[in-house]
């Protein structure tokens, strides 16, 4: 971690930060690589339940990728660039664990592919969400990425929002699904929200999220029996069934 992305355990959780409130948190490749590093460091690591995302400041989520990064790009540089960004969004949709993203303000760009692969959004009543590239830097986004935005807004909207550049508001967001709530006080109902995360079935959370995927990538019927196995055949499992019967609480382990 650095300076412009700080990494913090608190309680059961990595609550990543994007730390550059002076340029709206915008994204350099080094706070990218961060990000990948979190996600390697919250599935490695087996007291860890979650993975919190918020930007710093209470003006942005994250505005985006540095454009001061872009100066001198080629048509290949462009393309190692989408690659790269899709390989970190991919390694953030993969976390095991349910991530959590916490939106303060603008979530531009880049901002809203990363907010897209997080599990659950919850955001502030000024929290927005837009990829103006048809009016400010003329680049584009990568099919992948175009797919994320898809599955969250909606076909419709997500033509919407990046051929005429539209801001979207907190409360469309709400309305289109992407975001779970709007809250007046977002850290105190952030706060209860990673409580109640946390305090879940890892096994179970883990299951949901990969057949989830699964069934996002696929084609046809998904083979899920190796999920489905490793849930059902958990110790977790067996000791949930007895405690619950005995009326005893459960103290999740993970396996």
């Amino acid at each position: 971690m650095t300076d412009d992305l700080l990494a913090e355990v608190r309680g059961r959780a990595l609550h990543v930060t994007f730390n550059r409130p002076e340029a709206r948190n915008a994204m350099t490749f080094d706070m990218y690589q961060g990000l990948a590093e979190a996600c390697a460091r919250v599935d490695a690591d087996r007291s860890l339940h979650a993975l919190v995302l918020r930007g710093a400041g209470g003006r942005s989520f994250v505005a985006g990728t540095d454009i001061a990064q872009f100066r001198g790009f080629t048509g290949e540089d462009g393309v190692a660039y989408e690659k790269r960004i899709d390989e970190v969004l991919s390694t953030l949709e993969a976390v095991g664990k349910p991530v959590i993203a916490v939106i303060d303000g603008h979530c531009v760009g880049g901002g809203l592919g990363i907010a897209a692969c997080a599990d659950i959004r919850i955001g502030s009543s000024s929290a927005s969400f837009s990829v103006p590239i048809a009016r400010t830097l003329g680049n584009t986004l990568s099919a992948n990425t175009l797919r994320r935005l898809v599955r969250c807004f909606g076909d419709s909207r997500t033509r919407s929002m990046l051929l005429t550049a539209r801001r979207i508001t907190a409360e469309e967001a709400l309305h289109s699904g992407f975001l779970t709530e709007v809250a007046e006080d977002l850290d105190s109902t952030a706060d209860a929200l990673i409580d109640r995360v946390v305090s879940g079935a890892p096994l179970t959370q883990w299951s949901i999220k990969e057949n989830l995927r699964r069934l996002s990538e696929a084609d046809s019927e998904v083979d899920d029996t190796d999920v489905i196995g490793a849930v059902y055949g958990s110790r977790d499992f067996a000791t949930a069934v007895e405690g619950f019967l005995a009326k005893t609480p459960v103290e999740w382990k993970g396996h």
